[in-house]
């Protein structure tokens, strides 16, 4: 057991894409679409963090990843600010490219101990673990927040980490936005910024995402999508 930053990530319309599709679709979408999401999220945060980062280092700041049904694990044992930085680059990344392949997610990105264990297949338990699913169960959209604690644990190589990211018009990666709630309210929190490197292009690419994979729109999707566009176009406009 060990602290480490945990992001957890859900798979929106899951279940309909399950319903909808053959068992051979299905798997198909995750090839083309989650895995290889996956893989060019990899690929984009080491080609960004490279710039800063010396090579030793940069190995040393991989990410666990466990696919398990519609759910995402991410586990990152650095816990210091540039094994934060690569976590968040890393999440935000991957959410836009799923959203791009028709695999919209909606994630929390927190901090704790967490253990796995290779008995009986692969068990994840721990309180970071928790966190990061509270954190991604309470939002009404596709996308992704960070726990505002995690910044107070790293070492402070910067004072002021949140808002010199905040304010990083050249490679932006979180911004403060009020965040829709699923109980219909809005709270101020840090969210990733996916919309960098313009892999969803237009609103019409954000509705597309919700109902490829022959997923259904219905009126609680609506308003998911409804909320996703508006944070589209908010960050696109400062």
């Amino acid at each position: 057991m060990e602290n480490s930053f945990v992001a957890f990530f859900d798979i929106l319309g899951f279940k309909n894409m399950v319903e909808k599709n053959s068992h051979e679709e299905l798997m198909e979408a995750y090839e083309f679409g989650l895995y290889e999401s996956l893989d060019t999220a990899e690929k984009m945060t080491n080609l960004v963090m490279g710039m800063i980062t010396p090579p030793n280092e940069l190995e040393s700041l991989k990410i666990q990843i466990y696919v398990i049904s519609d759910s995402i694990i991410f586990i990152q044992n650095t816990l210091t600010q540039r094994g934060l930085l690569y976590i968040i680059s890393y999440c935000r990344m991957l959410i836009g490219s799923a959203m791009a392949d028709g695999i919209p997610i909606r994630g929390g990105l927190s901090f704790g101990p967490v253990s796995i264990e290779n008995k009986r297949g692969t068990t994840i338990v721990g309180l970071g673990l928790t966190k990061a699913y509270n954190l991604e169960s309470k939002q009404q959209w596709a996308g992704g927040i960070v726990d505002k604690e995690c910044f107070e644990i790293v070492p402070k190589e910067n004072e002021d980490l949140v808002n010199h990211l905040i304010n990083n018009k050249k490679n932006p990666i979180i911004t403060k936005y009020n965040v829709p709630q699923k109980d219909g309210s809005v709270k101020e929190e840090l969210a990733m910024d996916w919309t960098i490197y313009e892999l969803i292009k237009s609103e019409e690419d954000i509705r597309a995402s919700f109902s490829k994979h022959n997923k259904e729109i219905n009126e609680d999707v609506e308003i998911k999508i409804k909320n996703t566009i508006d944070f589209y176009n908010n960050v696109k406009t400062k």
